[in-house]
């Protein structure tokens, strides 16, 4: 019997196809809003993670102004920390603004003080050029592409740097975005001295971006946490934040949830707008039925047969837009983050992900909100006395 009302309600949505149809885009644009925006934000989270984990990586903590503003730079000796036990490696990153002149133009630029030990702690900073060499000794600068294009400067060319001199050795691949890892600003845009030079250039207290500290595997990580924090105190800082690979990742986490529960929320509007057009599709055709249900319940068909007939053609529209809108968003994220990497220069920062959950959920619950959209008319129709529903004209 179910298979019968199954192939039969299957046979009626067909017989109205134009009405079906236009249900059915309703459902659909509401399950491709949803997913596109899940997608996205679950790719997006799946990039912080792995980009924070190659940044900061296990057993590792990160030393930053509150909020992770990088804007606001902190205090600290990087030597102070590296001394402090349990304390395998440490690395600061300064950036700072600098009057640089070359030879096809000048301005105020940024200029990150490089340290070797980066290469250790960041991904980002082993750096690859696309022309010349990596530094090897003082007076040498690298640069980003685009600064290279602003300065006119190629390699082998000399820049002047807060009027100190240092020679090109090498220009940077165009590719190498950078961002979190060099303090806010892509390697695009940056000049990149060695870290003493950079002292030199700037000397005063030691102002950073943020600091990144490498444990040992077996030292005490909050023993390590509270010697840090002595340290920022003795050196006035009251701005700065310690946080372990954990605390991030929950904290960035969190917050990407929040914006995709709000905006996976103003999404659900346009999915309960093709909710009303299922259960109105479906009123109709309960007005229009009336005398096939008579017919039907005169052959004995009970009201539970007529009640699930009509929930199986709501639930089937509901889930074909859910199958088209499953396919349509995900194509949508898509497109969205190639605009956004073509936009910010981020190629393959990110790319939306479709889990099995997500796939499963949009699914069924696309099918369920077109069984309880149908619900009320479906109750309706097996309500339906059989000798009134032969008379009804």
């Amino acid at each position: 019997m179910i298979r019968d009302l199954f192939w039969l309600s299957l046979r009626n949505i067909r017989h109205r196809g134009l009405r079906s149809w236009l249900t059915v885009i309703g459902i659909l644009i509401g399950t491709a809003a949803v997913v596109a925006l899940i997608s996205i934000g679950q790719g997006l989270q799946r990039a912080i993670s792995a980009q924070v984990e190659r940044t900061v990586g296990y057993n590792t903590i990160l030393i930053s102004s509150r909020g992770l503003n990088l804007g606001q730079r902190i205090r600290l000796d990087i030597e102070a920390i590296r001394a402090i036990p349990g304390v395998r490696n440490a690395i600061a990153v300064r950036t700072e603004t600098a009057y640089v002149e070359g030879p096809g133009g000048k301005g105020f630029l940024g200029v990150l003080g490089y340290d070797p030990a980066m290469q250790e702690f960041v991904a980002e900073m082993n750096l690859s050029v696309a022309a010349g060499r990596a530094l090897e000794a003082p007076g040498e600068v690298l640069l980003g592409s685009r600064t290279a294009r602003a300065l006119g400067a190629g390699v082998g060319d000399t820049v002047t740097i807060e009027g100190r001199k240092f020679t090109v050795v090498g220009i940077l691949q165009a590719q190498r975005a950078g961002g979190f890892a060099t303090g806010g600003l892509p390697l695009l845009d940056l000049l990149i001295i060695s870290l003493p030079e950079l002292r030199e250039l700037f000397p005063g207290p030691e102002l950073v971006q943020y600091a990144v500290v490498r444990l040992y595997d077996r030292a005490d990580m909050a023993a390590v946490r509270e010697q840090i924090q002595e340290h920022l105190r003795a050196v006035g800082e009251r701005n700065a934040q310690i946080t372990d690979f954990e605390d991030l990742t929950r904290s960035i986490q969190s917050m990407i949830r929040g914006v995709q529960a709000f905006l996976a929320g103003i999404a659900g509007i346009a999915l309960l707008v093709g909710a009303v057009g299922v259960m109105n599709t479906m009123y109709t055709a309960v007005l229009e039925r009336v005398r096939e249900i008579g017919i039907l319940k005169a052959i004995g068909a009970k009201d539970s047969h007529v009640l699930m007939l009509f929930l199986f053609e709501s639930g089937l529209m509901g889930l074909a837009g859910g199958i088209l809108g499953l396919v349509l968003g995900f194509g949508v994220a898509w497109v969205a983050t190639l605009i956004v990497s073509r936009l910010f220069q981020a190629h393959g920062a990110f790319s939306p992900a479709l889990s099995p959950g997500l796939v499963v959920g949009a699914l069924f619950f696309s099918f369920l909100v077109g069984a309880v959209a149908g619900l009320f008319p479906a109750y309706r129709a097996a309500r339906l006395p059989p000798v009134d529903a032969l008379r009804y004209e």
